[in-house]
């Protein structure tokens, strides 16, 4: 179908039961676009456009901001059963336009997993690039805490001099310009590295002061925790570190974690040992940015 038989407009409260019904379809059912839908509807600084054939809506994607003048991409969904092809394309084409006049524009970067492949030819197709690679690791948490191992002489506690904390773990922990969380590259040092709300554990013993160390953060959004950096001496430290921000995980309500660590050192090895497991195969969240100043060419990337 050619594009131009495409309508766009901001969506409304009102088209929540037809976007929820295009979200069931993907992921299983288990998509966090229906948790995300009101947030940003009332968001006034991004977009979240339906794409519509008459008056059908056939796809729907959103352009947000994770730091100003750092916009971000996602929620690109596409009714399965319309039979409409080139929605994806079009929705892109669109949020890059709607990029265009915003002012002050310093990137455009999304993440995608490794198995969307149509997602990935598309946006490549585009222009994007990859730019970094990362693995998933997860955890999905038992009703009851399970009985620790010997904790060796370690102590976990929540870090009383935060500050002081976070930079024993910054210098550690590979963070390489990112902040990764709930499927988002939050850019430093544009955004806070470490925020008011986050878990930051410390584990010591009378020989280590400063053994092992878990930076996360808890979303109420999905319903989950996030384990956002950390650094361990041994695998012992990190298993009382990790054990320490499950059961702050669990005392908010949740089950569920979830970590997105580049491949450097001992980290994957670390989430391994303390019970975190890889989705499908590991190095599947990809990071993708497209340059800012083919915006002014955007005419020539939608003909090509």
């Amino acid at each position: 179908m050619p594009s131009e038989r495409f309508t766009f407009r901001p969506l409304r409260a009102s088209d929540k039961d037809a976007v929820l019904a295009i979200s069931a379809k993907v992921w299983d059912g288990d998509d966090y676009l229906p948790s995300s839908f009101d947030s940003w509807v009332d968001d006034g600084e991004g977009i979240f456009n339906g794409c519509f054939v008459g008056d059908k809506l056939v796809g729907c994607g959103r352009v947000g901001f994770v730091a100003p003048g750092h916009a971000w991409l996602e929620g690109l969904r596409k009714d399965l059963d319309s039979g409409v092809s080139g929605v994806g394309r079009a929705l892109c084409l669109e949020g890059l336009r709607y990029l265009s006049g915003v002012p002050g524009l310093r990137s455009i970067r999304f993440s995608t997993y490794v198995q969307s492949a149509q997602s990935i030819a598309l946006n490549e197709a585009i222009g994007f690039r990859r730019v970094g690679t990362y693995t998933i690791k997860s955890k999905r948490l038992p009703g009851e805490p399970s009985p620790g191992e010997d904790a060796g002489g370690y102590v976990a506690r929540a870090a009383t001099d935060r500050e002081a904390a976070f930079r024993r773990l910054e210098s550690s922990y590979p963070f390489d310009g990112f902040r990764i969380e709930s499927w988002k590259a939050y850019p430093l040092p544009d955004s806070a590295a470490l925020r008011p709300d986050d878990v930051l554990i410390e584990v010591s013993s009378p020989a280590r002061p400063s053994a092992a160390s878990v930076l996360g953060s808890l979303d109420p959004l999905k319903a989950q925790g996030n384990v956002v950096a950390f650094f361990a001496e041994d695998q012992r430290a990190a298993k009382v570190a990790f054990l320490a921000f499950e059961e702050a995980v669990r005392s908010a309500g949740y089950s569920y974690i979830e970590a997105v660590v580049p491949r450097s050192g001992s980290l994957l090895a670390t989430l391994d040992a303390c019970g975190y497991a890889s989705w499908e195969t590991e190095d599947d969240f990809l990071l993708y940015e497209w340059p800012t100043d083919r915006l002014g060419r955007l005419s020539e990337v939608a003909a090509g």
